[in-house]
């Protein structure tokens, strides 16, 4: 099983502050062997995050590092042109090595569809519509530059059975934040998927929180049965650059703790799925 990290950008001091410690953080994040790195997209200070462009910062993020994937998490697809989405995805990933992990979704904030003058309520049938249209300038022959890898490391943002059940139609990941009752629908996504199951799931870490609690949390998650992925965010959002920093060793830590003891009950296999 894989590990990310993901901020929401949202720290103590002013947006330029903010940004500066992501790009520490993600370089920190690499250095301590985090697989993806992982930034929000928010806008007008939702969630208290400072960042309406994530592909802005992960060209800087990209310049800093050299291994770590790149996360877009997510791109809210209701609100965006899906071709200067599939532009901007497509530069970043050339400029990284081809290092980026295109998160969409349908978003969950009111405000920001009413900043861009849309229907929130008619946000997951156009967010359906989206994915198609992004999927499609993707995959074409108009995109410059030409990046049809990011077909295979797009993910869907997601915590609905229909949506689920529409990235696995798609060969899409699956990105879940659902604390509960998500395990059913990601099992149902293994099974159906047109590609290879890629399931990343989102928790949180509070601040300070010791290695042993956030372990056994995760030994009594059953989504975590079907994650490829353990993304781990730090509680509050709006924390400092060193608090950060203590929740990647926690993570890496609980992550090991989770994996032995996953092994010992199970000779390395979780409800028939290969322990990573």
């Amino acid at each position: 099983m894989e590990l990310g990290y993901l901020t929401h950008v949202g720290g103590l001091g002013s947006p330029r502050d903010a940004y500066r410690d992501t790009v520490a953080l993600a370089v920190a994040a690499e250095a301590a062997g985090f697989d993806s790195f992982w930034v929000a997209q928010h806008h007008n200070s939702e969630a208290q995050g400072l960042l309406p462009s994530p592909f802005v910062l992960l060209a800087a993020v990209a310049q800093a590092t050299q291994r770590i994937t790149l996360g877009v998490g997510v791109v809210a697809v209701t609100l965006e042109d899906p071709r200067r989405v599939a532009e901007d995805a497509a530069v970043l990933d050339t400029l990284s090595g081809e290092r980026v992990a295109l998160g969409v979704g349908a978003g969950s904030d009111p405000a920001a569809s009413a900043l861009f003058g849309r229907n929130h309520e008619r946000r997951h049938a156009e967010c359906l519509e989206g994915v198609d249209r992004l999927r499609a300038i993707l995959g074409g022959i108009t995109l410059v530059p030409d990046a049809p890898g990011l077909l295979d490391r797009m993910w869907w943002a997601t915590g609905s059975a229909r949506g689920i059940d529409a990235a696995a139609a798609r060969g899409i990941g699956v990105l879940s934040g659902r604390p509960q009752g998500a395990a059913n629908d990601l099992e149902r996504y293994w099974a159906r998927t047109a590609a290879e199951p890629r399931v990343a799931v989102s928790r949180l870490i509070r601040a300070g929180e010791p290695a042993e609690e956030v372990s056994a949390r995760l030994r009594a998650d059953p989504a975590l049965t079907w994650a490829t992925t353990l993304v781990v965010q730090t509680q509050p959002t709006r924390t400092d650059l060193a608090t950060h920093r203590r929740t990647l060793a926690v993570a890496l830590e609980a992550r090991e703790r989770y994996l032995t003891a996953s092994r010992a009950s199970s000779a390395g296999h979780v409800a028939g799925v290969r322990v990573r």
